[in-house]
């Protein structure tokens, strides 16, 4: 039998990190698999475990207990399993989804509604062709614009789904199915829809919707709903799947995730329903840093209309990628043994390699600067600070999803420019200030980077500080009538300065000219020039010369005079 499709997930030991690769079957596998996955792989075979690519039937046989399942012998063969080098664990982990599918429909009657179980593995691989090639779809999603004004985040494509070889668009050999099915559809997808929204603005939220799937993001959260139906010789398959995060973590440093699958497969009266779902919650230490996870599996197989009674109904916990607890809730009817144990063993890998790549695309959002707005003031600055003087430096990192301080430490280095910032790349309590020192030279930069932890994420932000000389002045001045007495944000850029009914426009710089009008038609126009000290902390002086008419009762005047007026800094604005 040939995998069409491959699932390259794999699964720390403590459950909070996971790598994505996909390659085809037959690719050489040698340089991403572990020693200790070789190990594994070998260790299994030779334990008659897995051949060729498929869990054996004695291995499946070997779980059960009494009427149950033995909960250490499943984790054992998932995770087994898991750690087989990407071509084998996807073989594996189709082969047994196609299987587990095959036994619910005997125990259900739908295989007795179809036929025969080649008749039935053949609607079920047609009918899971059409969702494959819907979800496939999800890999050209329209880029997430925000709704609301603001920086324009697109989100990552997602990986190919279906290598088809085919040339008929549907899957050949062992094929796509249920469980297999969701974890490709949430898996491989779960990167690009979260970081789609990592840097968003608080007030920022998106949503792009297509033919079965809804895509959603914001801060505080992220979202995909898929629903999907495939149909063959009378089978229909109704495919659900859904992922809710919230990767910002709390002021305790909690996170959580929630997972969904619901598949619906059916002829007729004859079908099963089959749930899984997984709630996720994590911690963050101080540092930002993923420190556990925990999750429960519920997880439920049953008859809707075949009037066989049976069900599969079990509940997995997890900490740190262990297992803590199975509960059987019920098992029964015309379940099979086999059918129990492969749902078991299902279960446990989908909770794994799903719930590992959403912990980790969490995990991205929230070390992103996603979550923390990180805010920098510097005092005197940050324009036209005094050769050689210094500025305090405060940063204030506040969480984009509540706005209360996060805590934590701040860092702050100098990452372009002169002079220096101190302290550097150390630790400080947040709120936190630094002490910038400036160049000696006029017109030099500093730019401080700074870089905020803490339960609640990471926030970056940085600062860019100069000794060029001040362009926001308090303007007090003119001539005869005309009086100014205002604030000029940049008088390095054309400005207007009004007084006595009179609007006079200035060129903008330090030299320039301007034009002037007022009542009775006066008119004018001239040319000026600012003298600034050398220390930009004192007041300067600009002087301005020129011609102007006026019509009176008694005719049109012209005079021509001088203007002189007093730049007081004041801090920059806008």
């Amino acid at each position: 039998m040939s995998v069409v499709v491959v699932l390259g997930l794999s699964v720390s030991a403590c459950g909070g990190g996971s790598t994505a690769t996909t390659q085809a079957t037959g690719a050489a596998t040698g340089s991403g698999a572990s020693i200790a996955a070789t190990t594994a792989t070998r260790t299994a075979a030779k334990a008659g475990m897995i051949e060729s690519g498929r869990v054996t039937d004695a291995a499946l046989s070997s779980l059960a207990k009494g009427d149950g399942v033995d909960e250490g012998a499943a984790r054992h063969l998932a995770d087994t399993v898991l750690a087989l080098p990407d071509a084998e664990r996807t073989a594996a982990f189709a082969d047994l989804s196609q299987r587990l599918e095959l036994e619910a429909a005997k125990v259900s009657g739908l295989e007795a509604a179809v036929g025969s179980t080649e008749a039935t593995a053949a609607a079920l691989r047609g009918a899971w062709a059409q969702v494959d090639t819907q979800v496939e779809a999800l890999a050209s999603v329209a880029p997430l614009e925000p709704t609301t004004p603001g920086k324009s985040v697109r989100a990552r494509r997602a990986p190919a789904l279906l290598a088809d070889d085919s040339g008929t668009g549907a899957a050949t050999g062992t094929g796509v199915l249920g469980v297999f099915m969701g974890a490709l559809g949430l898996g491989l997808t779960a990167d690009a829809i979260v970081s789609a929204a990592n840097g968003f603005t608080a007030d920022q939220y998106s949503e792009h919707s297509s033919s079965g799937s809804t895509i959603t993001g914001s801060v505080e959260q992220s979202s995909v709903e898929l629903e999907f139906k495939g149909q063959q010789d009378g089978v229909d398959i109704d495919f659900k799947a859904q992922a809710v995060v919230h990767p910002c973590p709390k002021a305790d440093g909690t996170f959580d995730i929630q997972i969904k699958l619901d598949v619906k497969t059916s002829k007729g009266g004859a079908g099963t329903n089959a749930t899984i779902d997984v709630d996720i919650t994590g911690n963050v230490d101080d540092n930002a840093e993923l420190v556990n996870t925990e999750s429960t599996n519920h997880t439920q197989w049953a008859d809707f209309g075949g009037g066989k009674g049976q069900f599969v109904d079990f509940t997995i916990g997890q900490s740190g990628g262990k297992l803590t607890r199975y509960t059987a809730n019920r098992t029964g009817g015309t379940v099979t043994k086999s059918m129990s144990t492969i749902a078991t063993v299902m279960g446990m890998m989908f909770e794994s390699l799903v719930a590992a790549r959403f912990v980790d695309a969490a995990k991205k959002a929230w070390q992103s600067g996603r979550c923390v707005d990180l805010k920098l003031s510097a005092a005197p600055g940050p324009k036209g600070l005094k050769p050689s003087s210094t500025a305090k430096v405060l940063a204030e990192p506040r969480s984009k999803v509540d706005g209360a301080a996060v805590g934590g430490t701040v860092t702050a280095t100098l990452s372009a420019g002169g002079a220096g910032v101190a302290p550097s790349a150390s630790k400080v309590a947040a709120d936190a200030t630094f002490t910038y020192s400036a160049p000696p030279e006029k017109n030099k930069s500093g730019t401080v980077a700074a870089e905020s932890r803490s339960k609640r994420g990471v926030g970056k932000q940085s600062i860019t500080l100069d000794t060029a000389a001040p362009s926001s002045f308090h303007i007090v001045g003119g001539l005869d009538d005309f009086q100014a007495d205002q604030d000029v944000c940049d008088v390095l850029a054309p400005f207007t300065l009004t007084g006595g009914g009179f609007a006079v426009k200035f060129s903008g710089g330090l030299a320039g000219t301007y034009t002037y009008s007022g009542p009775f038609a006066a008119q004018g126009n001239g040319t000026y020039e600012i003298r600034l000290p050398d220390d930009p902390a004192q007041p300067g002086a600009m002087v301005g010369g020129g011609s102007g008419s006026v019509d009176t009762p008694l005719g049109r005047f012209s005079n021509s005079g001088t203007e002189r007026y007093t730049l007081t800094p004041i801090p920059p604005c806008s």
